[in-house]
């Protein structure tokens, strides 16, 4: 993450594009406003994920590339980051297998949860779904509430993810949360060079907002 920015922009691979065509997209993309790139492929194995980290680590040369879940492939690729959800070895686990510096993440739906990635020794919580997801039908969001009571009693910094979009960066971030995370909004959008842009602008104009209370 660039040591300017207040605020980080995580993206995650959608699980429905093949390599080639991410390539092509992040090819045409200002990669460099990106802090994060997830490897969030669920379907695929760890030799596989090796393989993606490759060829994508070329085209994202200023930004971080986590691989999601599987600590066998972030080790096999030599990931700076790994993204641990509910199947995941837990933090501490994890942070006997890798290597120092290795920045790893959790993601978590709860403050129990928060506390729990806190206590393991993670270094921040990516927290959902904020708002109504594709990705998530038939979920009840959690909220921007929710968010902010995240964000006051977890010690981690908090990535929101959810429904995020350019227009919602304002009321998201006054929660204090430290970024966002998004998937579809921009590997599925019909210009994702654009709404990267759009994010990067958001995340960075709201570098004063002041946090606002929301219960």
């Amino acid at each position: 993450m660039s040591s300017s920015r207040k605020h980080e922009l995580h993206v995650i691979t959608t699980g429905k594009q093949e390599l080639s065509e991410l390539a092509g997209i992040l090819t045409h993309c200002p990669t460099g406003l990106i802090d994060v790139l997830h490897l969030r492929e669920k379907q695929r194995g760890a030799r596989e994920l090796a393989q993606w980290y490759a060829t994508l680590a070329p085209l994202l040369p200023e930004s971080a590339i986590y691989i999601n879940d599987r600590v066998d492939a972030a080790l096999a690729a030599g990931a700076p980051g790994v993204q641990l959800g509910y199947t995941s070895l837990d933090a501490r686990q994890s942070r006997r297998l890798l290597p120092a510096g290795v920045r790893i993440g959790c993601s978590v739906h709860s403050l129990e949860e928060a506390e729990q990635a806190a206590e393991a020794g993670a270094d921040y919580v990516l927290y959902g779904h904020i708002f109504a997801s594709g990705s998530k039908p038939g979920l009840e969001p959690r909220g921007l509430e929710a968010l902010a009571a995240i964000v006051e009693a977890c010690p981690l910094p908090v990535i929101a993810i959810g429904g995020m979009e350019p227009e919602r960066m304002e009321s998201v971030l006054a929660t204090g949360c430290a970024g966002a995370a998004v998937l579809s909004s921009i590997l599925l959008h019909p210009r994702p060079a654009e709404q990267i842009v759009r994010f990067r602008e958001a995340l960075d104009r709201t570098h004063h907002i002041p946090r606002r209370r929301f219960q």
